[in-house]
């Protein structure tokens, strides 16, 4: 009985392992190449694994894609939702933003992306649509909670700032990308400083 219950472990460890070499794999090619230059063989042999084993875990590159940009979400993710209410969300993005050099293909993929699925009949335009305007939402109701808890001024329009917010992160990606000796993480500190002298309850 334990002879099967290793068994079977070692294989989903094993199945589990293959599955995100497929997607660490996926976010440095299509950071490199994007997506419509990237072939699930490439993939396959970035991966080291068999083209046979990349459709064992995905049905579609597609399905591959998202699988990248779920992982991309949760790096992200403590940007903003780990904050707490107050004007500290400045300083979580300003700190999630030092950590782009550790991540540069999530950093990579999500612009490339973004760039491919602009028009309409992207395939995951309605996935990245979602989740920008899921993160308005979010970003609003965090400024507008500031508010409330009287770290922000009222006269702030939540949702405008949300909204000038990812237009910086977004802006400063690119410049990033572009030039990855910007000094991006220094950008964001002063960003933050600024953000919080300007927004905060004046005596």
């Amino acid at each position: 009985m334990s002879t099967t219950r290793t068994k079977a472990g070692g294989t989903y460890a094993k199945g589990r392992a293959s599955r995100e070499r497929l997607v660490d794999a996926t976010m440095r090619l299509v950071a490199r190449n994007g997506s419509r230059g990237t072939t699930l063989a490439q993939i396959a042999a970035e991966a080291g694994v068999s083209q046979a084993a990349v459709m064992y875990h995905f049905t579609s590159k597609e399905e591959l894609l998202n699988a990248a940009l779920d992982r991309r979400d949760e790096l992200e993710r403590p940007a903003y939702r780990d904050a707490g209410i107050g004007l500290g969300i400045f300083d979580a993005i300003a700190a999630a933003v030092h950590q782009w050099s550790s991540r540069p293909d999530a950093v990579g993929m999500h612009s490339v992306l973004i760039a491919e699925n602009i028009g309409n009949d992207g395939a995951l335009r309605p996935r990245l649509h979602s989740h920008y305007e899921r993160t308005v939402d979010e970003l609003t109701q965090i400024v507008g909670s500031a508010q409330d808890a009287g770290a922000i001024r009222r006269e702030i329009d939540p949702r405008l700032k949300a909204i000038e917010i990812l237009a910086f992160i977004n802006g400063l990606e690119t410049a990033w990308l572009l030039n990855p000796t910007a000094p991006v993480a220094q950008a964001a500190t002063q960003w933050a400083a600024n953000q919080k002298l300007a927004l905060g309850q004046r005596d």
